[in-house]
Order: structure tokens, then sequence, then C-alpha cells
């Protein structure tokens, strides 16, 4: 098994800080990279890693997140 890479995108209206982030981020439509890699056992598992990109002034930056504080975020924003 090879590990797999997609793009997930996502959207926040408002002003966020996620974990690791030093300050809030500005709104916008950012990307996600999810990468799955197979585990080795005797079945089928994955272990999931999420990287998102974030845009500001030209830079591109990589904040190293989990699906549980991306998805509380995405809720945190949609109040």
């Amino acid at each position: 098994m090879t590990s797999t890479t997609s793009i997930k995108t996502v959207t926040f209206h408002n002003t966020f800080q996620l974990p690791g982030m030093e300050r809030e981020h500005a709104p916008g439509v950012f990307d996600v990279q999810i990468t799955r890699e197979p585990l080795n056992v005797m079945w089928e598992a994955y272990h999931q890693t999420m990287t998102l990109m974030l845009t500001s002034g030209g830079l591109v930056e990589a904040i190293d997140i989990t699906a549980t504080d991306l998805e509380d975020a995405l809720v945190r924003d949609s109040r």
C-alpha cells in the first residue's frame, strides 16, 4: 500500500485561530492537504495527517492540524 494525498477546500467567514497558530488569521478560502499513510498491520488501516495551507501577502504557511480542531473551528465560524 502507498500513501494517498487529497485536497479539501474550507471556507472561514470570520477571523479564526487554530491550535499551533500564533495569532488569528483573516477569513477566506483555504486548502487542506490530507495525507493517508497505510499502517503495517494485518488489516487495512491508515494514519491520517492534515495540513492547512494559509496564504497571506503572497506567502504560504503550512499548519499541521487535526480533523477535530478543523471541524470545531468550522462549527464556531458558522455561529
